[in-house]
């Protein structure tokens, strides 16, 4: 699902109020013989969000958006690890290091061999190269028309990349998805800070579009999504349930017990 975060992510940043009260949103996705693959669930509140993978069970994984930092939570293995400032800035640091190491390198090489390496390594290294690096285009979006979703009216759109079809999305007005108020406002900051990130590590932004690249170009909330590969369905994603109710402070939390790990694995 390349583009299937991105695009819910840029649906969600329409203009909204911010409710009070939480909301959690159960999504469920199909392979293409109709077989349930996946379960997932979205969690949001007061700005924040969290999203399940693998179910609220002991081998799932829970990203959170708290604002100022993500924290990655794998209930495998009870460790987690916190993306924000600090980290950006070691990121910052070690591409700064490896590049002079590069350099020194290859500047004592012969001009022949440099230019071959110089060659090879760009396509591993993108955003590392340097700010010319070449962004991957945003995918184009077209209006399809009208389908439904729960009895409710929702507007169908088709996602390309180039001339690929990688995706269908049906968006549902928000007035028609209970709750939506509250995940608007979340994904909204959230896509803020991966514009960051995004700054800090321009290496991220040659592999997958920004939200705020998509945010325009869908009308609601996306309810419905099918995904293709080579022009043949593989996946499709639906929401299939919408509670709104009040959620614990500690939904947005790691769990008692488990230990922080460095992502730079000690590097």
């Amino acid at each position: 699902m390349k583009y299937s975060v991105a695009i819910a992510a840029a649906t969600f940043l329409c203009t909204s109020s911010l409710a009070n009260a939480g909301v959690v949103m159960d999504m469920v996705t199909h392979d293409a013989s109709g077989a349930e693959t996946e379960r997932s669930k979205i969690y949001a509140q007061s700005a924040k969000i969290r999203m399940e993978q693998g179910g609220d069970g002991a081998d799932g994984t829970s990203m959170i958006f708290l604002g100022e930092e993500f924290l990655y939570v794998n209930h495998r293995d009870k460790s987690y690890i916190v993306m924000d400032e600090a980290m950006l800035d070691q990121v910052s640091a070690k591409m700064n290091e490896a590049m002079r190491e590069m350099e020194a390198q290859l500047a004592g090489m012969p001009p022949e061999q440099r230019a071959m390496v110089e060659q090879m390594m760009k396509g591993q290294m993108k955003g590392m190269m340097g700010p010319q690096a070449e962004k991957a285009p945003a995918p184009r979006i077209e209006a399809m028309g009208n389908g439904e979703w729960n009895s409710q009216p929702c507007r169908e759109y088709a996602v390309f990349e180039e001339n690929a079809k990688i995706q269908q999305v049906c968006a549902a007005g928000l007035d028609d998805v209970e709750g939506s108020d509250e995940v608007i406002g979340a994904f909204r900051n959230m896509a803020a800070y991966i514009t960051k990130m995004t700054e800090a590590m321009p290496m991220m932004a040659g592999d997958h579009p920004n939200p705020s690249d998509l945010m325009d170009q869908i009308d609601g909330f996306p309810v419905h999504t099918i995904d293709y590969e080579n022009g043949a369905v593989v996946r499709e994603t639906l929401l299939d349930s919408v509670v709104e109710r009040e959620l614990e402070d500690s939904m947005f939390a790691v769990p008692d017990g488990y230990r922080r790990q460095d992502p730079f694995g000690g590097r």
